[in-house]
């Protein structure tokens, strides 16, 4: 396996790991700042774990897509 394909595999997984920001766990626990007295802070956070979400999504197709290509241009050569 190229460097190049395990850097492709490790951004992958990272991008993975932001998808599960919207686990209901998670949420749950941000939801916990709204509790601490602050306003808007839960609204806020949750705004940025939906963006980092959305980030990761966009990051794992892209990374997925580009490990797919690899491998498929290794098998034909």
């Amino acid at each position: 396996m190229k460097n190049t394909d395990l850097k492709f595999i490790y951004s992958a997984l990272g991008a993975f790991m932001l998808v599960l920001l919207q686990t209901e766990p998670f949420q749950n626990a941000i939801g916990f700042s709204n509790l601490m007295g602050i306003p808007y802070l839960g609204d806020i956070l949750f705004a940025i774990s939906r963006l980092l979400s959305f980030i990761g999504v966009i990051v794992f197709i892209v990374s997925a897509i580009k490990l797919i290509l690899n491998n498929f241009k290794k098998e034909q050569s």
